[in-house]
Order: C-alpha cells, then sequence, then structure tokens
C-alpha cells in the first residue's frame, strides 16, 4: 500500500501545511507520495528531501521580503499588490532565492520519496503535470516557482520561452495526480484557497482531508506571527482530524470535553455544549492556537470572567458605555446575574447558556 499527502495552494497559508507535516511525524505517519500545487508544491518538495527542520525554519520566519522584491507597506497590502498588477504582477525573484536556498538536490533526487506538481501552460492554455523523475535537476526551482507564480498577482514564470502561471488554475488539490502515481491512501490538506479542483477520479481510494478549522489569515500577507500560528492549528487540525485530540477550532486534550460535560451533568447536548465552551473562548479573548487541557481552559475562563468590570465602573462617555452595553462577553455577565430570569433566557439565547456555563463552572469556587 502507498500513502500520498496531497498539498494545496494557498500562499501564505503553506505554514498551515508545515503544521499538518509536523503531527505526521508526531504520529509516526510514513509517506510514499507528496504531490502539491503552487506553494503545496514547494512543501512538497521539502517533503520530499525530507528536510525538516530546513522548513520548519522557513517558515517560521517567513516575511515578505523572502517572496516579493518590492517593498510592502503592510498598512496598505491590498493596494501594493493592485498596483503591480497592472504592470503584470509583484517581481518574486526573492522567491526564487528562498526557494533555491531551501532545495537540497541530492537529497531531493536520491529520496524513496516520489513527488508531482502542476502547473500552468499559458500559452497553451492547459496544465504541466511533472513527476520527480520528468523534472531536470536545474529547472527543479523553476517548475516550483512556476507552480507558485499566482498570476496576476505575481509574475509569469518562463522556462525555455513559454510562459508559465499557478497550477491552481488547472487542479489546486492534485488528488487525480497522486492516484496516477500509484497511491492507494491519501491524506489531503485542503487550504481552502480560489483554485479549480478536479473531481476525484477514484472513490474507491481512501481519503482523509485536513483542512483548516480558524481562520489562518490572507493568502496574500507573509508574516512571521501569522505562519507560526498556522503551523500550530495544521498540528492541532491533524490531531482532531485523526481523533487524537478533541475540540472544533478549539484544541483541548483527548476526552477532556466529554469527562469535563459528564462532570458538571450540563444540560445541553453534547454538540451545543461544545459551541457554548468555544464561543466563551472567543469572548474571553482566549488562544485558538494552543492545546489545552479543560480544567486550565474552565480556569481562564473564570479569571477574565471575574476581571470584568460592573456596571459601576463603566465609564461615563456615552460611546463607551454603549460599547460595553451592547458587548457580548457583558450580556454572559448580566445574564449571570439574572438566571432567573426566563424572558432573557428568549431573547439571548446563545448568551444565556454561555452564562449558565459560567455558573455551572463557578459553583466549584
Amino acid at each position: 500500500m502507498k500513502r500520498a499527502i496531497v498539498l494545496s495552494g494557498g500562499g501564505s497559508k503553506g505554514s498551515y501545511e508545515v503544521g499538518v507535516w509536523k503531527a505526521l511525524r508526531k504520529l509516526n505517519i510514513k509517506y510514499d507520495i507528496v504531490t502539491g500545487t503552487s506553494v503545496g508544491a514547494l512543501n512538497a518538495a521539502l517533503m520530499t528531501q525530507k528536510t525538516y527542520f530546513k522548513a520548519i525554519r522557513l517558515w517560521k520566519n517567513m516575511c515578505f521580503d523572502k517572496v516579493i522584491d518590492a517593498e510592502i507597506d503592510e498598512n496598505k497590502v491590498v493596494r501594493s499588490y493592485a498596483k503591480n498588477i497592472i504592470k503584470g504582477g509583484m517581481t518574486v525573484n526573492n522567491l526564487k532565492q528562498t526557494i533555491d536556498n531551501a532545495l537540497d538536490l541530492n537529497r531531493f533526487y536520491s529520496s524513496n520519496i516520489n513527488m508531482g506538481l502542476i502547473t500552468y501552460n499559458l500559452k497553451k492554455l492547459k496544465p504541466l503535470i511533472l513527476t520527480k523523475d520528468k523534472i531536470p535537476k536545474d529547472k527543479l526551482s523553476d517548475y516550483l516557482l512556476a507552480s507558485a507564480s499566482c498570476f496576476p498577482a505575481f509574475e509569469k514564470k518562463e522556462i525555455a520561452g513559454t510562459d508559465y502561471i499557478d497550477g491552481g488554475y488547472f487542479d489546486n488539490l492534485p488528488i487525480n495526480l497522486a492516484i496516477d502515481m500509484g497511491a492507494d491512501e491519501i491524506i489531503a490538506v485542503d487550504l481552502k484557497e480560489v483554485g479549480k479542483k478536479q473531481k476525484v477520479k477514484n472513490k474507491d481510494i481512501r481519503i482523509i482531508t485536513i483542512s483548516p478549522k480558524n481562520d489562518i489569515g490572507s493568502f496574500l500577507i507573509f508574516d512571521s506571527k501569522m505562519a507560526r500560528r498556522a503551523m500550530r492549528l495544521g498540528f492541532n487540525d491533524t490531531f482532531k482530524t485523526l481523533n487524537k485530540l478533541d475540540g472544533n477550532k478549539y484544541t483541548f486534550r483527548l476526552n477532556d470535553l466529554r469527562k469535563n460535560y459528564n462532570r458538571y451533568n450540563i444540560n445541553l447536548k453534547y454538540d451545543e455544549y461544545l459551541k457554548i465552551v468555544e464561543k466563551l473562548g472567543y469572548l474571553f479573548d482566549i488562544d485558538d492556537s494552543y492545546i489545552y487541557d479543560i480544567k486550565k481552559f474552565n480556569k481562564l475562563l473564570i479569571t477574565r470572567f471575574l476581571k470584568l468590570k460592573g456596571d459601576k465602573a463603566i465609564k461615563s462617555t456615552k460611546i463607551e458605555r454603549l460599547k460595553k452595553l451592547f458587548s457580548k462577553k457583558y450580556i454572559v455577565k448580566y445574564l449571570y446575574n439574572q438566571l432567573d430570569n426566563k424572558e432573557l433566557s428568549l431573547i439571548f439565547k446563545t448568551e444565556y447558556k454561555c452564562a449558565l456555563y459560567m455558573h455551572t463552572i463557578m459553583e466549584e469556587l
């Protein structure tokens, strides 16, 4: 049996795929084939040559300078891209240099992992699909760059007189390529970004799909802080997809949520209870990219809940009063003190359930 890892395109979100790779290593899940489109092709090359720590360093330090030649005003990113689209796209010589620095040609070609990528021939208006044995050593970085040439945001890549652009114009999640290369089982990482996806040709192939459950930012913004967060979420989502951790948008140790649910005899259906727990996490600004013990998560909720200032402490300006009045966490605090008022439970259904949960976990104080 041959297992393939399939990596979609998604620009700066590619760090998420390295988080998935970290999880696969942790779980000792081996692979025989890697296919990728766009940034997925770049990560596929790193997975083929097995330079995991190089990939980690690359993405942990990701920034615009590693991709784009021009200076970018981070407060005017969209405008910067728009101005360069008119000129034919951003120049990405820096990305070429980043790719060259990341590649280890000897390790890549001597690896027992097979690799495939997709780019798009702009003249013929059809894809160019290449496997490792069809890519000359001196052209590997060129074809990787071609696959990642997100035209018109980035400039086209010319190879031997022919212009190529992002493989996402044909198939942004190259599952069929992995099947053609002999895969019997596939773990597909779908970053859910723009691009075509071909219909899977063989429905009998077992496919496990891992996708971001949280917002991991714009695919056009290259930022180390955003990349590190996406890596953590890629790791977490892989463990959750493979039933090794619990949660949806937040991540909890295996079985912690169920134990918490049973312990407090919570009067909600389990799925609704999970939504309430995670809703409270966002209301009280708990970072969604880490793995939590539910007891510590509850303590964080209680600490931040108790820090909320009461009505008497609200400043006197009308704007500040209105902000507090319509802030959902303040509504939860208000309902916490009005749990006997059933009419309010009909008006603020979700917030009332959040208040009930807070009351339940705070009874032990």
